[in-house]
């Protein structure tokens, strides 16, 4: 039976390492460690991380009630993690009180370089427990990320949400040290005088509690006191006195009754609620009653979605879960991670939610105005309606690409002038230096084929009345048929390429075309396809030379064919009866429909082996870009797709056609 012990209180504090490692050391096997911590001293999570896992017995965390900051790194070392009914995760980076030191430069300069270290550190282990890459870790870090108990288990960070069983009352901690903590811990904070004190003196004056009984939980706050945002200075009777005016006239005006601010006045009273405080909460208030509630919701395992409450995400990173959710809605392919509770919100509701974030009261307002506010305005709205364009340009555009893309080498382009390739003569390989020490010459130039990328878009708008509507078409059909349109330009560009001067492709440096007998690339009659004229096409790209006449060896990859050669194609690949298809599994199919020839037929070597076709994008932004701006002819906004893409033969050793017949 695993033993059981519980880590309460404050990180540092009130357990540290060497408590937490003699309470391992009375015995062996298995443990079960009941968690409950709203963080504490960075550097103690980790060396209690550490003592963890190198413990031999298996290790089950349960968190009860919080494991925020520091109690975050202690939880990732359990072999199994289980998250109790309403307990919660926070993740963030770790940060230090300078109050205990002097402050100078150097002073500064220590503590920077020690909490770089710690959070790189500590990015290692959430990556390691999640097999998240560490960039989407450190965004999760920097975002302050808070995670319910199914949340939690869906990122990876727990194997267990626990849906039955009492709630746990989170750990005693001034929660209003964090950036975007849920209102409900920053009133238990106030209400029961929560402070933080991470001095040697309080963790001399602290009694450990690596023990078997949970430290009683603190005392509930009664939801007449709620919300409390924010403790105004009592100690000057005066302002104390135009305070609970000020609170008084608020609860009894027209918008405080409607709204019921009167229950709450004597809660607001008592507990030093400010002004400023009680005037948002009943502004809000009432902005709700003159809008649909907002709706959030979670995918369930059926498909489904369940209702949830709002996010208590409310800053850094709230845009990019927004993106994430609105997107599904778009693709329903697309099943939102992150910001699966905003996968039902309406783009009303967006709008809102930004103006609350740039602290613009939308009180009063109808839809339409709340969608001009957030249009244009500071906030984020635009900026989201972007992003989710861009998700649906870019899904579309990848889905859509061309099959002669694969035979391509992308290369640099930093302008639109013409690009060259570069030509090794006298041939690559090293040669033997006699005794006299001599080396023998070669020279690298500057091919003479060139290319230039050229630009490539269109413009195109949604307006106000498809926003307020809630119109998602221009997302769903708009958006995937430019990238669709985008993906299409390239594979027109390549096949008018291999197909310019009456099919033998662009004329070359040396006055040739691509495809030429005296390039050794051409068949000398157009051949049906078989295992006979493929095995000719190959050994002719085989005997290929360089620039100096050297062997090059070039190595077929792909056999690229018009649809009406398909099938046919499909069958010389494969077995043929009882004999062994010498191609089959060598060459991979690739299939042109944009080929005006039905009986042509080409055999090319992978890109850059040897460099023949190349493409580029303008200082490699591939595929399409969008732009976004205020609408002006159109009343919403204006959008812009750009693609600057250019393509282009550089020469003719990798190719090898069978003309038509």
């Amino acid at each position: 039976m695993a033993r059981e012990f519980t880590l309460s209180g404050v990180v540092g504090i009130d357990f540290d390492a060497e408590t937490v490692s003699e309470a391992l050391a009375y015995g062996s096997g298995p443990v079960r460690i009941r968690l409950n911590s709203g963080g504490g001293i960075a550097f103690d999570g980790a060396a209690i991380h550490s003592v963890l896992a190198d413990y031999k017995g298996h290790v089950t965390i349960v968190v009860q009630g919080i494991a925020a900051s520091a109690a975050s790194v202690i939880m990732m070392a359990g072999d199994r993690i289980e998250m109790s009914a309403g307990s919660i995760l926070m993740i963030h980076d770790p940060s230090q009180d300078m109050t205990s030191y002097r402050g100078t430069s150097e002073e500064h300069r220590r503590v920077a370089a020690s909490l770089d270290k710690i959070s790189e550190a500590v990015a290692h282990i959430y990556a390691q427990r999640s097999s998240k890459p560490i960039s989407e870790i450190r965004q999760i870090m920097s975002a302050e990320s808070w995670f319910t108990p199914d949340e939690a288990v869906s990122a990876g960070f727990a194997d267990v949400a626990v849906s039955d069983g009492e709630p746990a009352s989170p750990a005693e901690f001034d929660y209003r040290a964090y950036a975007h903590s849920p209102t409900n811990l920053i009133q238990m904070s106030v209400h029961n005088h929560w402070i933080n004190d991470f001095t040697k003196g309080a963790k001399m004056a602290k009694q450990s509690t690596a023990q078997t009984k949970t430290a009683a939980a603190p005392v509930a706050l009664p939801d007449s006191l709620a919300p409390v945002m924010a403790a105004a200075d009592r100690s000057d009777p005066r302002k104390e006195l135009e305070r609970v005016k000020g609170l008084t006239q608020l609860a009894t005006s027209e918008f405080g009754q409607r709204v019921d601010a009167l229950s709450r006045l004597d809660g607001w009273i008592s507990e030093g609620v400010t002004l400023d405080a009680a005037r948002t909460f009943v502004m809000n208030e009432v902005a709700a009653q003159n809008a649909p509630p907002s709706k959030a919701y979670l995918y369930d395992s059926e498909g489904g979605r369940n209702s949830v409450g709002h996010s208590w995400d409310g800053g850094d990173g709230l845009t990019s879960k927004i993106v994430d959710g609105i997107y599904s809605r778009v693709n329903r392919n697309h099943k939102p991670t992150m910001g699966r509770e905003y996968a039902g919100a309406s783009l009303s509701e967006v709008a809102d939610i930004c103006l609350q974030q740039c602290g613009k009261s939308t009180a009063m307002a109808s839809v339409a105005s709340r969608v001009e506010m957030a249009l244009h305005g500071t906030s984020d709205f635009p900026n989201i309606l972007r992003d989710v364009g861009n998700m649906s340009l870019s899904h579309a555009y990848e889905a859509a690409q061309s099959a002669i893309k694969q035979t391509s080498r992308e290369i640099a382009a930093s302008n639109f002038r013409g690009l060259h390739s570069v030509k090794v003569s006298a041939g690559s390989d090293l040669e033997e230096v006699n005794e006299q020490g001599e080396f023998k010459s070669g020279t690298i130039e500057e091919g003479a084929e060139t290319f230039a990328v050229k630009t490539y878009g269109k413009i195109f708008g949604i307006t106000r009345q498809a926003i307020v509507n809630d119109d998602l078409d221009v997302f769903s059909n708009m958006f995937p048929l430019l990238g669709q349109g985008a993906a299409g330009t390239e594979a027109k560009l390549f096949a008018r390429l291999l197909e310019e001067n009456a099919g033998l492709g662009p004329k070359l440096s040396d006055g040739k075309t691509l495809f030429h007998t005296a390039h050794g690339n051409l068949a000398p009659s157009a051949s049906a396809l078989s295992v006979t004229s493929l095995g000719a096409a190959r050994v002719a790209m085989r005997r290929q030379t360089g620039i100096a006449g050297e062997a090059i060896n070039v190595v077929p990859a792909f056999l690229v064919v018009p649809p009406e050669l398909e099938t046919l194609a499909e069958q010389v690949l494969t077995e043929i009866a009882a004999s062994a298809n010498p191609f089959a599994g060598k060459l991979k199919l690739l299939v042109e429909p944009r080929f005006t020839s039905a009986s042509a037929w080409y055999l090319c070597a992978a890109p850059g082996a040897p460099d023949s076709l190349q493409h580029a994008y303008l200082d490699g932004a591939t595929g399409p870009q969008l732009f976004t701006r205020e609408g002006f002819e159109v009343d919403g906004i204006e959008y812009k797709v750009r693609m600057d893409f250019g393509a282009g033969f550089t020469d003719h050793r990798g190719w090898y056609m069978s003309p038509s017949a």
